[in-house]
C-alpha cells in the first residue's frame, strides 16, 4: 500500500496571496520581483503581469509539478485566478517527502511573485 499525500492548499497560492484590498505599490513589485527567481524577473521587468504571462506562469508551474513527480488536477478557472492542486502516491513516505519538497519549489521558481502581481492589479482574466 503506498502512501497518498494531497496538497489542496495550492488553490490559494495560486495567486490569492495578495488581498484585493493589497495594492502593491512600485516599490513593493520592485523588491518582489528583485528577490524572485530569474523566470519571474524577466516577467515582471515592467512591473505588470498581462494575461498571457499569467497564463503563461500558471502552465510553467503546474509544468514542473509534473516533472517533480506529482499529479496535478488540470487548472481551472476561479474568479480572477488560475489555480490547481496536485497530489503525490507513492511507495514510501520518503519518496513522497522528496517529490513534496521539488513540487513545492515551483510555486516560486515559476508563479509565486507573479500571482501576488497579478491580483493586486485586479486585472479580470478574458
Amino acid at each position: 500500500m503506498g502512501f497518498v499525500v494531497p496538497i489542496v492548499g495550492i488553490l490559494l497560492l495560486a495567486g490569492c496571496s495578495v488581498s484585493p484590498f493589497d495594492v502593491l505599490n512600485d516599490d513593493q513589485r520592485v523588491d518582489l520581483r528583485n528577490s524572485s527567481s530569474e523566470y519571474q524577473q524577466q516577467v515582471l521587468a515592467d512591473l505588470y503581469v498581462d494575461e498571457a504571462e499569467y497564463r503563461q506562469s500558471v502552465d510553467d508551474w503546474r509544468q514542473c509539478v509534473v516533472e517533480a513527480g506529482a499529479d496535478p488536477t488540470e487548472i481551472v478557472a476561479n474568479g480572477n485566478n488560475l489555480s490547481f492542486s496536485y497530489s503525490i502516491e507513492r511507495d514510501t513516505e520518503a519518496q513522497v517527502a522528496t517529490i513534496s519538497v521539488q513540487a513545492d519549489s515551483c510555486l516560486a521558481e515559476y508563479h509565486e511573485a507573479i500571482g501576488r502581481v497579478w491580483v493586486s492589479q485586479g486585472t479580470e482574466l478574458n
